[in-house]
């Protein structure tokens, strides 16, 4: 198959958080000989800060001089960038490749089996082990979701294990508490595997420090207070965090001589670490400018508006974003709206949890009276419209849902 076949078999099959992804995926790489149990894995959970994250841990181990595999989602533009070594995407042909082999080997077994068709993300999982295999000195793996049954969960003994801040999300599927949620992040630990965590709130770091306990793993836990300014170009204040929890990781690798490492190594990765989608700025002429943040949680829409008044006090905020149906629309919007001087609302294209788009505005007025408020069905048409909008003196802030974040980055990249 080509790699559009195999995007069209894709679009076809796969849908999206199936039940049962665990055993479907532990199945195809049973299949293929686990290639997963050969790679040196740095695992992460968490609610926020994931891609972050693990992109700065990438960067510093790049930096000092190892061929690092990152595995993220979900991907903004194409598939592709969620399976990368060093800062280079696979390739289109040898996407198609491994995609192949599991579409035609792999996938008839399971089906053959009596188990139903594997998920995108399952599938895009073992692909990527797949392609990192014999090609990498480590690989940075990010979770899906939650933990205890996320399809990477296979893994067996990673090098690390690495638990970025918890907060609600998804909480329909993980849990309606924090320490809920927290037990299931939890679910990545391995006997005596060493973990990192970032700062928590007391009733996430309970939850965790119960389960290392009970597996003998050694913890290394921030605390906010214990944060240290780092020089990064990933902007934010919650990058500043990210950045320490990274640090503490490579850091806990070099202790136990997994990795060679210098305080330049370190500082040089951290510098050059970036992750698309958070805290994005685009300057326009005119003194005009386009923000995008991939917030999609009421923790993740806490921060930008925290980042948005401590950066951008001096600009007009215009909103342009989408909430999806299973996120706590009303919470979200209490947060980021009084820093809105106009509100557009939209949906991404290829979600269907984004139903009651055009209800939100009802929430606008009621929250905000006076504020203006424009829908638009077509994204792209609004996207083009809000743009030729700006006035100078504002910010056009893309956010809410990172489907909608993807597809607006794509059309102002297409648009360059």
């Amino acid at each position: 198959m080509d790699y559009q076949s195999c995007l069209e078999y894709m679009s076809r099959n796969c849908a999206r958080n199936v039940p049962g992804g665990f055993e479907r995926t532990k199945r195809m790489a049973e299949l293929l000989g686990n290639p997963q149990d050969r790679l040196s894995v740095i695992h992460i959970a968490g609610t926020n800060g994931k891609g972050s994250t693990a992109a700065a841990i990438s960067s510093v181990l790049q930096q000092a001089g190892y061929r690092v595999g990152l595995f993220t989602s979900p991907h903004l533009e194409r598939y592709e960038e969620r399976i990368q070594i060093n800062g280079e995407l696979i390739s289109e042909e040898a996407f198609a490749s491994v995609m192949t082999q599991l579409i035609e080997q792999v996938v008839p077994v399971l089906l053959e089996e009596g188990m139903q068709h594997p998920g995108e993300f399952e599938l895009l999982t073992v692909a990527g082990w797949m392609y990192f295999q014999n090609k990498t000195d480590f690989v940075v793996l990010e979770v899906g979701l939650g933990g205890t049954l996320d399809p990477t969960n296979i893994i067996k003994n990673p090098v690390l294990t690495v638990i970025t801040p918890v907060s609600l999300d998804h909480c329909q599927i993980l849990g309606n508490t924090v320490a809920e949620i927290a037990g299931e992040k939890a679910g990545i630990l391995k006997w005596r595997v060493p973990l990192v965590t970032a700062p928590q709130q007391p009733e996430a770091l309970d939850v965790i420090l119960k389960a290392a306990e009970k597996l003998n793993v050694p913890v290394t836990a921030l605390r906010m207070e214990e944060l240290v300014p780092v020089k990064t170009k990933m902007q934010g204040a919650y990058q500043q965090m990210n950045c320490n929890t990274a640090m503490a990781a490579v850091r806990n690798l070099a202790e136990r001589d997994i990795i060679q490492l210098t305080e330049e190594h370190l500082t040089a990765g951290l510098q050059a670490a970036f992750w698309p989608g958070r805290m994005e700025y685009r300057e326009l002429s005119d003194n005009r400018a386009i923000l995008l943040d991939g917030a999609h949680n009421p923790a993740g829409i806490s921060c930008l508006a925290e980042n948005l008044r401590n950066m951008y006090a001096d600009k007009e905020i215009v909103l342009f974003m989408s909430i999806l149906d299973d996120k706590e629309q009303i919470t979200m919007l209490k947060e980021i709206l009084p820093l809105a001087s106009a509100v557009v609302l939209t949906r991404p294209e290829h979600d269907q949890r984004a139903q009651n788009w055009k209800g939100m505005e009802q929430a606008v007025h009621e929250l905000v009276p006076g504020c203006p408020c424009r829908l638009y069905e077509d994204y792209r048409v609004g996207l083009k419209e809000e743009v030729n909008r700006l006035m100078p003196g504002q910010i056009l802030c893309i956010t809410g849902s990172l489907y909608l974040l993807g597809d607006c980055r794509k059309l102002l990249h297409d648009g360059d």
